[in-house]
């Protein structure tokens, strides 16, 4: 039988194939297999009973090397008969006896008798004489070297040739009766008793010449083995031609590393073609334009590509293998609060947009995309954070912000021309009645007052214009919403009780932060309630609720007044668009100019004779410092 087993000692070839072997045992506690995992070299086995075949054998066992690394055993279990039957064929003209035993003195080979074919026989230990010295045969056997000893059983001398197997704990005994050397040398010289000794000489060479006879073959196709385990395979030149289980294994040998050499062939094959495709997707990968970032089941960052590097401004090398929570501090952006709000979701995906800091100490606003990674079973095995830079959008939006604004302007000027003719023209003919001398000192006075209002009115259409096209620059701060509203409400408090207005307001909590332009804001506020306000003529209501769901903060305005027809409801943010008598139109556009450039949204409903509701929408996001 001719197998292979893995390192973890397990049988994945046999010949003739053996599916018991294979599915059902392991191999870890048999000595070829130790040896070999400890000193990586081939090896003959002791003898033992075989698990499959329950019969006595030994092994040949031989290191397989991949790429310098261990990767595996090739072996062949050799029976009892097949090695006595090698020693017989040995045996020419040879009337002694020839024993082959291991390590621990277990029978291979009985010359006198056939073994037990279930169970192990051992060798008799006797004690014997080496170099002078008195010892025993077990003492011989376990040094496995090359030594003539002499041994007395049965009241016989017998002569000696130990012969150990290199590689291998196998031994050679050849043995012969010292009566039977005399007896020959007897024949031929009965009176020289020196010829006794020429006799033994001559059967220890004998012994010898047989056992070397037995042992080269297997020490032949060790060398090989180890030689074909290190690269270099020979076994096309093998030239050990028998017939018996010694020359079964040889050929089996051959076949099996012609056939290994082909797969691990198509091994280093696919090993490159898995390289290349890797080295590609990660060339991809470090080519995109958005950054990328991935982490494990364990959640460490095992992906962090170039784009990843300019937006965060850190380097690939400091947070490859650190936990992402490192990042998340870093880029003060709490990506552990993405990854958790994903895992409650049933989707795949969540999209943020946020800021996060960069290395350079400024802030880039990015829009942050975070997905599951699965593998095939379905299992969730880590996450990919996609970065999108909007600095650049951002950097468009305003631009086209402030061409929308000189477009709107131009329009503006015709609207602007007429509300500001109209109170200087009024000023013009107040300016005559002034000069006049038939005007009285007290008309003079009541004309005074009259052009100090027009005066006032033309200064608030200017305000309110130049409030509606200045630019969008200003200055975010942390600012409690819940005060501002208040704040606003105190400061239009006289008007609401000259008209009989009640207001009642409703905050979830106390105090609601977000980051916003603290001045415009306020005034963006005032103005939706101040026009609220004035839609109410006598004994109206207005309801003012904060609430604060889904990382936004909603503020809800709404009043009981005359409220706003459908067709007019489309135009109410337009510039210079208003319903009211002596009303400018900036009011709510700049509102909703102000509200918008805070990363806000302002909406509004309404039904005519029965009210109107405005919805103020902004992110509760505070900077951080």
């Amino acid at each position: 039988m001719v197998f292979f087993t893995n390192v973890e000692g397990r049988m994945v070839y046999s010949n003739p194939y053996n599916p018991i072997a294979i599915n059902e045992k392991t191999y870890t506690d048999r000595d070829y297999f130790q040896h070999i995992i400890e000193y990586q070299e081939p090896y003959i086995s002791q003898l033992y009973v075989s698990r499959v075949l329950g019969r006595p054998h030994f092994v040949v066992a031989a290191p397989v090397f991949h790429d310098g690394e261990l990767y595996g055993l090739m072996a062949g279990g050799i029976p009892l008969k097949s090695v006595k039957d090698v020693v017989l064929s040995s045996d020419v003209k040879f009337n002694g006896g020839i024993w082959v035993v291991d390590s621990n003195g277990s029978l291979i080979v009985n010359p006198y008798e056939d073994l037990d074919d279930l169970e192990i026989s051992v060798f008799e230990n006797n004690p014997v004489e080496m170099d002078g010295e008195s010892t025993d045969i077990y003492s011989v056997i376990s040094n496995n070297t090359r030594v003539n000893i002499t041994m007395e059983r049965d009241n016989e001398i017998y002569y000696l040739a130990v012969n150990g197997v290199e590689g291998s704990s196998m031994t050679v005994i050849v043995e012969q009766e010292e009566t039977v050397l005399l007896n020959e040398a007897y024949k031929i010289l009965n009176d020289l008793k020196y010829i006794s000794f020429i006799i033994v000489a001559l059967g220890i060479i004998i012994g010898f010449i047989i056992s070397l006879g037995v042992t080269r073959p297997i020490e032949k196709l060790v060398s090989m083995v180890r030689d074909w385990s290190a690269g270099d395979n020979k076994f096309g030149d093998l030239s050990i031609i028998r017939e018996d289980e010694i020359g079964e294994l040889a050929n089996t040998f051959r076949d099996m590393t012609v056939s290994l050499d082909i797969k691990v062939e198509e091994l280093k094959k696919s090993i490159e073609r898995e390289n290349r495709i890797q080295q590609y997707l990660n060339n991809i990968l470090m080519s995109v334009g958005s950054g990328i970032v991935v982490i494990d089941s364990k959640e460490n960052i095992v992906i962090f590509n170039k784009a990843a590097e300019n937006i965060t401004g850190y380097a690939s090398n400091s947070m490859i293998g650190s936990r992402f929570t490192f990042l998340s501090d870093s880029i003060h952006f709490d990506l552990a609060k993405l990854v958790s709000e994903l895992q409650q979701m049933d989707n795949d995906i969540l999209e943020k947009e946020g800021l996060i800091f960069k290395k350079e100490k400024r802030n880039i606003p990015c829009r942050i995309l975070c997905t599951k990674v699965k593998n095939s079973s379905d299992e969730e095995i880590g996450y990919v954070f996609l970065f999108i830079n909007l600095e650049v959008f951002k950097k468009m939006e305003e631009e086209l912000k402030r061409e929308d604004r000189l477009s709107i302007v131009g329009e503006f000027s015709s609207s602007i021309i007429h509300d500001i003719g109209n109170p200087l023209a009024g000023l013009s003919n107040l300016l005559e009645l002034y000069k006049s001398n038939a005007t009285t000192d007290e008309e003079k006075s009541e004309i005074l007052v009259l052009i100090e209002d027009e005066i006032n009115e033309l200064n608030q259409i200017v305000l309110e214009f130049l409030n509606f096209t200045k630019s969008e620059d200003h200055v975010d701060i942390n600012v409690d919403v819940c005060q501002i509203v208040v704040e606003a409400v105190n400061i239009l408090r006289a008007e609401m009780i000259n008209r009989d207005v009640k207001i009642h307001t409703s905050f979830e909590r106390n105090v609601m932060y977000a980051s916003v332009d603290r001045r415009n804001f306020k005034q963006a506020i005032i103005n939706i309630i101040k026009n609220s306000v004035q839609a109410i003529n006598d004994n109206g209501h207005i309801f003012i609720d904060i609430k604060e769901t889904n990382e936004k903060i909603h503020i809800v305005i709404k009043d009981t007044g005359i409220g706003i027809k459908d067709d007019e409801l489309k135009n109410i943010f337009e510039p210079f668009y208003t319903t009211k008598k002596d009303g400018t139109g900036l009011g709510l556009s700049t509102a909703y100019k102000t509200i918008r450039d805070n990363d806000g949204r302002l909406e509004v409903s309404s039904k005519y004779k029965e009210g109107t509701e405005f919805i103020i929408t902004i992110p509760n996001r505070r900077l951080k410092r």
